[in-house]
């Protein structure tokens, strides 16, 4: 009779426990009771744990979730989405243009198609540009210098195309590249020899043939060499620059000032492929990166790439805790081979250094992160005093803690949403989300 009884009551008990969680949520005030501190915290649910705290090498969203508050990027979105500075102060976009002189062309009402004659058309061109489409024309008022770089030989060597890289001879070739002409951009135009095509005429650009200033060893099919040539002497090449200002004043948490060295560092580590990055992809259209002075980094790239500007919301490592001295001194410590030893295998990506709003604190795997506000952050430091991050993998018991206060928020699922945001006992928020939304089906599988 006692076990039938037990059987009842318990789950009877349970019920009503979690019953009275539903619609009693207690207030701050009431939380704060003997525990001041609540109101300084911040608690957020996650049905998982974090996997590695380190912006160019997380892939999760537990551990984006982290980076997001230990790492500050050069830039983000506000709440209309629109780029806002962060690290950064200012930038501009500018663009850098360039094509090769084809010696071969008619240029139209040109005295001759040498170097010097193209240029003066073009100068011409933007003197009076009449009789050219509006587009043509404001194309030209964009530019702001036109020069002419001589021509040079010079020889170089490149894998035979199509074979594997492993295995590959190299090719020997000699190139003889012909004058260019560079156009100094006051914005980016991915139309500029659209346009400059109404001047110098439409087949001028596509009919550069690259082969004609390029000899191989015998051997190299036509078909190889056209391949080579295309990549050494593209006929036309567009360099949009992104020039960076970064904010004075900016540290990290262990003192270190933020510069733009530690920006070009971030992208290194990112196209090391020692340190197995996701994010290559992102960046594989930079050029190169140019320290111009400690606040100030010239960004350019080998093509128009629309998402440019967005990939700098990545956080920025600290140089100084992370490049190659650092983790080899680290991994002499460890007892590990120092030439083996990648940023990946860094005790750094369990007690990582940012110049976010928080610090890292302790990080207890499978059950909570704890992170402190940083006490001095650039835009001064947050209202909460500490950030915890519980994982807590059912669902149900993130709703039944959310409504009995012990978290303040969690991934709300969508059935949820409508008898959350009409109960009056809590704020609804809503905004832009630069995301979206979808559902996938199997076409390989047969209904």
């Amino acid at each position: 009779m006692s076990t039938r009884r037990f059987l009842i009551l318990v789950p009877l008990g349970l019920s009503l426990l979690l019953l009275q969680s539903y619609f009693w949520v207690p207030t701050y005030d009431e939380q704060a009771r003997g525990n001041p501190g609540r109101l300084e915290e911040y608690i957020n649910a996650s049905i998982g744990d974090a996997s590695i705290l380190n912006p160019i090498l997380s892939a999760d969203s537990a551990s984006s979730e982290i980076d997001n508050q230990v790492f500050e990027g050069l830039i983000d979105r506000d709440e209309n989405l629109r780029f806002r500075g962060r690290i950064a102060q200012s930038w501009d976009v500018t663009e850098e243009a360039f094509f090769f002189v084809n010696n071969a062309a008619r240029v139209p009402g040109a005295q001759g198609s040498e170097p010097e004659s193209v240029l003066r058309t073009l100068e011409q061109a933007r003197n009076d540009p009449a009789g050219l489409s509006t587009p043509a024309q404001k194309s030209l008022q964009n530019i702001r210098a036109l020069s002419l770089i001589p021509p040079r030989t010079y020889t170089v060597t490149r894998p035979r195309p199509g074979a594997d890289a492993k295995a590959a001879a190299e090719i020997r070739l000699e190139v003889s590249a012909p004058a260019r002409i560079k156009l100094v951009l006051r914005e980016a135009d991915q139309d500029l020899f659209t346009h400059l095509a109404e001047i110098l005429g439409a087949d001028y650009f596509n009919t550069f043939q690259a082969t004609r200033h390029i000899a191989a060893a015998p051997g190299v099919s036509e078909t190889e060499l056209a391949t080579l040539a295309e990549a050494l002497l593209p006929a036309i090449e567009h360099n949009p620059v992104i020039e960076f200002r970064l904010r004075p004043g900016v540290r990290f948490h262990d003192g270190r000032s933020v510069g733009a060295a530690d920006v070009r560092f971030t992208y290194e580590a990112i196209m090391d492929p020692r340190n197995l990055s996701p994010r290559v992809a992102d960046y594989e259209p930079v050029k190169e990166i140019q320290v111009i002075d400690p606040l100030t980094l010239r960004i350019v790239y080998k093509r128009l790439y629309s998402p440019a500007i967005g990939t700098w919301a990545m956080g920025i490592l600290p140089e100084h805790l992370l490049n190659a001295e650092a983790l080899k001194q680290e991994a002499i410590r460890s007892g590990k081979d120092p030439a083996a030893f990648s940023m990946r295998q860094s005790a750094f990506n369990r007690a990582p250094v940012g110049c976010g709003p928080f610090v890292f604190k302790e990080w207890k795997s499978d059950q909570v992160i704890f992170l402190d506000r940083f006490e001095g952050y650039w835009e001064g430091p947050p209202n909460y005093k500490t950030y915890a991050y519980r994982i807590i993998p059912d669902l149900l018991t993130q709703e039944m803690e959310f409504y009995a206060g012990t978290i303040d928020s969690y991934g709300v699922q969508p059935y949820q949403v409508e008898r959350l945001a009409g109960d009056p006992r809590y704020q609804s928020f809503s905004g832009t989300s630069y995301s979206y939304a979808y559902i996938g089906y199997n076409l390989r599988r047969k209904p």
